[in-house]
């Protein structure tokens, strides 16, 4: 097969395109009641609140990694 000349098309690749088009509305007459902006809100502050719970704990371990890489080896205190 030459590189310039086109994939061909598959016959099913075309049925699915075809399905999509047809099933999809032109037009969604859609009603989001006051609860949904509630589970929204909800799924928003649930993914900040994940991700800054995530940073801390990766922020934790670095840190902790990085004191026992430049820590003391062993006590050299004389007492």
């Amino acid at each position: 097969m030459n590189k310039n000349q086109p994939a061909p098309i598959s016959s099913l690749g075309v049925l699915i395109v075809g399905l999509i088009i047809v099933a999809t509305p032109s037009h969604a007459h859609a009603y989001l009641d006051p609860g949904t902006g509630s589970v929204v809100l909800q799924v928003v502050v649930a993914g900040v609140l994940g991700a800054i719970f995530t940073l801390k704990s990766y922020l934790r371990a670095l840190v902790s990694y990085v004191s026992r890489l430049f820590g003391k080896k062993g006590s050299t205190s004389d007492a």
